[in-house]
């Protein structure tokens, strides 16, 4: 007979179920003895690997988007090139191993010549360009101070080149991936090296612009969010689109390596309702290209929420519901674990190929008439980004980089550091991105089995934008992963008001040191600072925890993201 433990979490009812076991991919185990004689909601890490994780997965997207939001380029001290000292602070602290620029929708519509001193034929000073809206956006941050920034913070690059002007014609598609080209001889190729046919010499301008040495740039991406060219695209390739399109990529690569052959290219891998591009694109380059790009973003604006398929006053949803609801932004398997099921990550396992989720955030906001909700918490958007995180983790085996949008900003609630266009009031971390540095800071490289027992679940009833309702989501969302020194234990404590006990069995390892290392990012509930607390929101501690050296007992702080240390002797 099997009994069912009944839980209270913030005024409702939860499930307790006695065992989940967890895998991969949903995948379940029977449990041993010893897991069942432990009371109380358990872990047991088990040493087979699942997959290898890249550390890139915890990389940013610097944008500089011009609707809206400056990005980077409010960042810096007014009348200068440079960053303000204290985002350069934050910054550095990050130790991110993956960063994207500059775009983004803009890219695509834009010249990146507009981001370089000394252009032949325009004036020394760079110009002041257009996005995609009709906006305006200076280029005071360009390429050579943020490829020089990548280098002081050990960071890797990736660009994105325009793949709008050749495929869709707007140039001579030859033309395009030239210029395209380009911008990789002026990052990547030495002084004094021959280029192309009628490729101008941009190693020299790069030097007589103050560096002589190559970037090394790795990472280049063709093209951003093509599915917005679905239209104008079929419009000119009615029977061809697929074929088109990898024409035109095909271009690019081959004009792009004849620069520089060690450079890796990343495709668009969403196209909308073009399905067959992707099969088409890795059939025709095959190895020519590393990763297909896909985005990830929920749940954008949130004008009204159904329950039950109801709709439901916002002004009437209580705080802890609306906290239930923001915690659980991704799709969720049997054992109420974050995935991704998503049609690029599925095709990508059926035919092998790789993914680079180049920009990805918990990105919503409200956007409703009538009395304010109940709450709207940076924090929760921190714990949903949180959730998305362990989806990517799940899915590394084919996951080979992710951008988290976008990593310095002004106003968009999307940023990791917000700063101040004015430089009145010091930069600080928001949430998302306090998240994403504490996985980058605290990981393996390896996913390991975990095993489960008597996690609490909560039914989630709401669609809210983006989000979905889910039947079961997990209060702790748990994964486990190694590297050669340490055993991480990773735990998101979805619970709104109540801090959760559970124990975690490393007996399969050892021997172990005694001593773990809990590490905590919790914080505000309210975005408003009240008096005498700092503006930023969240806050990292560490505690000591001492233990046998097989099973460690703790506490998961309500609203909390955990990451527990195991040390190898």
């Amino acid at each position: 007979m099997l009994l069912i433990n009944r839980l209270k979490f913030y005024g409702r009812t939860f499930l307790a179920v006695p065992v989940v076991l967890c895998l991969s991919h949903s995948q379940l185990l029977a449990s041993e003895p010893d897991v069942a004689d432990v009371p109380g909601i358990s872990f047991r890490i088990r040493p087979d690997v699942l997959h290898t994780i890249n550390p890139r997965l915890f990389g940013q997207f610097m944008e500089r988007p011009s609707w809206g939001e400056t990005g980077v380029e409010g960042a810096r001290i007014a009348g200068t090139r440079k960053l303000q000292p204290r985002v350069s602070e934050l910054l550095a602290e990050m130790e991110i191993p993956v960063i994207r620029f500059p775009g983004g929708t803009d890219v695509d519509f834009m010249d990146w010549c507009d981001m370089v001193d000394s252009v032949p034929g325009r004036a020394a000073q760079r110009p002041v360009s257009t996005g995609h809206r009709g906006h305006k956006v200076t280029n005071n941050f360009g390429y050579d101070e943020f490829l020089q920034f990548c280098q002081d913070a050990r960071a890797e690059a990736i660009l994105v080149v325009n793949f709008r002007d050749g495929l869709l014609r707007r140039k001579p598609l030859k033309d395009a991936a030239r210029h395209a080209a380009a911008l990789v001889a002026y990052c990547n190729a030495p002084v004094g090296k021959t280029l192309g046919e009628g490729m101008y010499d941009w190693p020299s301008l790069r030097a007589r612009n103050g560096r002589s040495r190559p970037y090394k740039v790795r990472y280049f991406q063709i093209g951003n969010e093509t599915w917005a060219f679905t239209r104008p695209l079929k419009k000119l390739a009615p029977r061809a689109a697929p074929q088109w399109y990898a024409e035109c990529a095909a271009a690019y690569i081959d004009a792009m390596r004849a620069v520089d052959p060690s450079i890796e290219i990343i495709v668009d891998g969403y196209n909308g309702d073009m399905s067959g591009i992707v099969p088409h694109v890795r059939e025709r380059l095959r190895d020519k290209v590393a990763c297909f790009a896909t985005h990830f973003y929920a749940p954008w604006a949130i004008t009204k929420v159904l329950k039950h398929g109801q709709e439901t006053p916002i002004s009437e949803i209580p705080a802890d519901e609306i906290w239930g609801a923001w915690v659980a932004v991704t799709s969720f398997d049997a054992n109420g674990e974050s995935i991704l099921d998503h049609p690029g990550i599925h095709t990508a396992r059926r035919l092998g190929y790789k993914v680079a989720v180049t920009e990805w955030n918990w990105n919503g906001w409200w956007r409703h008439d009538g009395p304010a909700p109940a709450l709207d918490s940076s924090l929760a958007k921190g714990l949903g980004a949180a959730g998305y995180l362990h989806a990517f983790i799940r899915a590394a085996d084919v996951i080979e980089l992710g951008c988290q949008s976008m990593l310095v900003g002004n106003s968009w609630g999307i940023t990791a550091i917000r700063a101040d266009a004015k430089g009145k009031i010091p930069a600080y971390y928001m949430p998302t991105g306090q998240v994403t540095m504490f996985y980058s800071e605290h990981h393996g490289d390896k996913l390991l089995a975990l095993e489960s027992r008597n996690v609490p679940m909560y039914e989630q009833p709401y669609r809210m934008g983006g989000i979905r309702p889910n039947k079961k989501v997990a209060c702790i969302d748990a994964l486990a992963t190694a590297d050669e020194i340490r055993i991480y234990f990773h735990a998101i404590n979805r619970s709104f008001e109540k801090p959760l006990d559970v124990t975690v069995d490393v007996s399969a390892f050892g021997p172990l040191d005694d001593r773990a290392i809990h590490h905590i990012l919790e914080g505000r509930l309210n975005d408003a600072p009240g008096p005498g607390q700092a503006r930023q929101i969240g806050r990292v501690s560490r505690r000591d925890i001492r233990f046998d050296g097989k099973r460690l007992r703790a506490t998961l702080p309500y609203r909390s993201v955990s990451c527990i240390e195991f040390v190898q002797k």
